[in-house]
């Protein structure tokens, strides 16, 4: 028996809340090119709300019932394979090839292009986050931007998976980073401040001490990563060097905020503005590449050089015995991803 979370179609002047709906289900049969996969574990990410709310360009490409398959980030590992599957094995561990394959189930019959196979970390949790935390992070460091020694990334929602692992990849070329964290009671915030010092971020300020630091001033910022707009997304306009290049890769403060510009940011300050989404970004280099970057993140990890983030994930039990409990852990996780609370960590639906 597998179990598998699903979403309702949507329902015109209905809730804001999607619904979920938890099955039981039999895998079907394996096809000549299918494998049969156990995940292990899956996150709840940011862009997972906003393809819960229907706003996201890429749709589930899996469904049950007629209803689609939540899930774009995840692992997994082999438990059988079709008679013509060549190119992966029993106890093989896999991660998603592209978006839309539907994580959040236990276990999946997929067609093997939809997988990718990488070698084994000693945590599964930084598999589960290759594909949208870690491979956008290596991405916006390496391609947004051409920086050289000197220069410095500022970054908003620096709490974020996504953010912390910039610090790490910008630190690994020596490159200075600025961390943006949102204004929070004194003693949290030096808590927050002492665990990215500690991950390597250079100067962490928050989003009211941004506009007077006298120290961000004076150095040479080249590249901005926005992941809030609106006004945040202003103060990094404001913080970037003549010449430097703002990248808006998400949208904390809402979908309909908007991004105050002036004449001077780009006929006098010559700066550049683009949009950025990690899939799209990833998927320019070639299936191989793809392969050996990640499987260059997991040697790296083993080795130290890589961390998970400092601040922590939360992890949620799927527990294949439970149907009730866990459709009321995972729509409470789920809950509180759409609501964004200050201090929330990265959920990580671990599956037993």
């Amino acid at each position: 028996m597998a179990q598998v979370l699903t979403k309702a179609p949507k329902i015109e002047n209905g809730s804001a809340a999607p619904e979920l709906h938890l099955h039981n289900y039999e895998p079907s049969a394996l096809g000549l090119k299918e494998v049969l996969v156990r995940f292990l574990a899956a996150p709840i990410n940011p862009l997972d709300v906003l393809v819960l709310a229907d706003v996201y360009p890429i749709k589930p490409q899996h469904h049950y019932s007629g209803e689609p398959i939540p899930g774009y980030d995840g692992v997994a590992e082999i438990v059988d394979c079709g008679e013509d599957v060549n190119e992966l094995a029993k106890g093989d561990l896999v991660i998603p090839s592209k978006f839309g394959i539907g994580t959040w189930r236990t276990h999946a019959v997929l067609d093997v292009q939809w997988l990718q196979k990488v070698s084994r970390p000693t945590d599964m949790a930084f598999a589960a986050l290759l594909r949208i935390s870690i491979a956008p992070a290596y991405c916006l460091v390496e391609d947004m931007f051409t920086l050289k020694p000197g220069d410095w990334i500022i970054q908003n929602a620096a709490t974020s998976v996504v953010a912390q692992m910039v610090v790490q990849f910008a630190r690994r070329r020596g490159i200075s980073t600025i961390s943006i964290i949102r204004d929070r009671p004194a003693d949290a915030t030096e808590a927050v401040k002492q665990s990215l010092h500690h991950l390597g971020a250079d100067i962490v300020v928050t989003e009211s001490e941004l506009p007077e630091h006298a120290g961000i001033k004076t150095k040479r910022i080249m590249l901005a990563l926005d992941s809030v707009f609106g006004l945040s997304a202003r103060g990094l306009v404001k913080s970037l060097s003549p010449g430097g290049t703002f990248v808006q890769l998400g949208f904390l403060g809402g979908a309909k905020s908007q991004l105050p510009l002036d004449a001077n940011d780009l006929f006098a300050r010559q700066l550049t503005l683009r949009g950025f989404r990690g899939s799209a970004q990833v998927t320019l280099r070639s299936a191989e590449e793809q392969r050996d970057l990640f499987n260059w993140f997991i040697s790296i990890f083993n080795s130290g050089e890589l961390v998970l983030p400092t601040l922590g994930l939360d992890k949620v039990v799927w527990d294949l015995d439970g149907k009730g409990e866990n459709e009321e852990r995972l729509l409470t996780a789920v809950r509180r991803a759409q609501q964004g609370n200050l201090g929330q960590r990265k959920q990580l639906i671990i599956f037993n």
